[in-house]
């Protein structure tokens, strides 16, 4: 009982907004890639709560998180928005990847690992599915579908 108490605090206040904050990488780096230039990082939602450079946590750290960036979205192709909408998913991915690897090339078990997987899992998925969130933004899903079933050359 007390490991599994342990295990979602850790997951909900030290993976979650390191979950968040790898997500909104990636959607920073597509944009950036495809010439894009990032503002802001955010982790959290709500009222600041510090800043660093780029990034910003928020005082509700551990729900969802936001990139801002101008990528200056009329000139690129459905490949390019669609990548860069699923740049989020596509480094959470990689992280699960990365600590399968570690634990398939060393002894590494560790309780928490379970919780990393599942929180970063139900990361991606809430990001997939297309829905609008409480906050009133829309997932990455939505804001993909919306890309892919557009008709060319209308914005």
């Amino acid at each position: 009982m007390f490991e599994t108490i342990i295990g979602y605090s850790v997951a909900l206040f030290l993976f979650q907004p390191l979950n968040v904050f790898v997500h909104e990488l990636g959607h920073g780096f597509f944009a950036k890639l495809f010439g894009g230039k990032v503002y802001k990082i955010e982790v959290g939602i709500g009222e600041p709560l510090f800043s660093i450079g780029k990034l910003q946590v928020n005082k509700q750290f551990f729900i969802m998180g936001r990139c801002r960036f101008d990528s200056e979205p009329a000139n690129h192709s459905k490949i390019k928005l669609s990548l860069i909408l699923l740049g989020g998913v596509i480094f959470n991915m990689i992280t699960i990847l990365l600590l399968i690897a570690i634990k398939m090339n060393t002894t590494h078990h560790h309780f928490l690992d379970g919780y990393f997987f599942g929180f970063t899992g139900m990361l991606i998925l809430s990001a997939l599915i297309p829905m609008t969130y409480f906050t009133g933004d829309d997932s990455d899903g939505k804001r993909l579908m919306s890309v892919l079933t557009r008709k060319r050359g209308v914005n």
